[in-house]
């Protein structure tokens, strides 16, 4: 058998293995480290789906882990109760942010865009008011709202709401007004166009993305409210979810299937929500990157 010279060659000379390069391994740990994060992050949302499926005893017996029978009704039973409550927060919340983005969107509009004597100091006194802990102002908000006679009422928790939201809705859009380029402005003024033609028609379109923006974060934080809709409604009528959820704890025994699954179907709007609004809210973030 003849073996050519190349052939030999091949043969004499040891393979060579290409030691992985510590970028490549940094970037398989960032990758896992990721994933790991990511089943955090999900898993309470998990466990409280198996939840909802379980029996009381399925649950004190298994819970952290699927169980069968599935226990289907708990969801009929949880809705039964909790249809009522998603309605009246689809009506605060609708309300709320209603009121809140037409009072900050015109005041970011006039603060960041035009001058007037007192402007920097009404300013200034708004954004203090970020540093006060919400905590802080319940007894006083409370007093107020009592005094008004709005206690167990939509309206003691649309005011509060607006009255909350708009600081921090305010001096973000006032940033973004800021940004938007005067020769729009004067292009518009040289067409004789209005102050409020202006607005509507300059302004808004182009703080579009952070309005979406804040309209996620406001509605997300006041869908899940507890405290405040606690402390102001005790009339189950006007009641919203978070507290209506408390009707399926008692005072020995917890039905913590129909609980969980309340809690599933509570968070479907917000599921829907953000589906719609993703693009929006994303393009607000990244623009809110650059701009702020």
């Amino acid at each position: 058998m003849v073996i050519s010279n190349a052939t030999a060659a091949s043969l004499k000379t040891p393979t060579q293995v290409v030691p992985s390069s510590p970028r490549s391994n940094l970037k398989w740990a960032l990758h896992v480290a990721l994933w790991i994060l990511a089943g955090l992050e999900f898993y309470p949302m998990i466990l409280a789906i198996m939840m909802s499926f379980k029996s009381s005893t399925q649950y004190y017996i298994h819970p952290f882990s699927l169980t069968f029978p599935l226990h289907l009704s708990n969801y009929s039973q949880s809705f039964a109760v909790i249809w009522h409550y998603m309605l009246n927060s689809v009506a605060v919340v609708g309300i709320s942010l209603i009121g809140t983005l037409a009072v900050s969107t015109l005041a970011g509009f006039v603060i960041g865009r035009y001058r007037f004597p007192g402007r920097d100091l009404l300013y200034y006194m708004l954004i203090a008011l970020m540093m006060v802990p919400g905590v802080l102002t319940m007894v006083p908000m409370f007093v107020l709202i009592s005094h008004f006679h709005m206690v167990d009422t939509w309206w003691g928790l649309v005011f509060p709401y607006i009255a909350g939201g708009e600081i921090f809705s305010i001096f973000l859009l006032r940033q973004f007004m800021m940004g938007i380029p005067q020769e729009l402005f004067d292009a518009a003024q040289a067409d004789g166009a209005s102050i409020w033609q202006e607005f509507w028609h300059i302004a808004l379109p182009s703080v579009r993305p952070i309005i979406g923006v804040i309209a996620v974060n406001h509605v997300i934080g006041w869908w899940n409210d507890l405290i405040w809709p606690s402390i102001v409604i005790s009339n189950p009528k006007w009641m919203t979810l978070m507290p209506g959820l408390y009707n399926f704890t008692g005072q020995n025994q917890t039905d913590v299937g129909p609980l969980m699954a309340g809690y599933v179907l509570g968070s479907i709007p917000l599921v829907i929500l953000f589906l719609f609004t993703s693009r929006l809210f994303v393009e607000g973030m990244n623009s809110g990157a650059f701009k702020l």
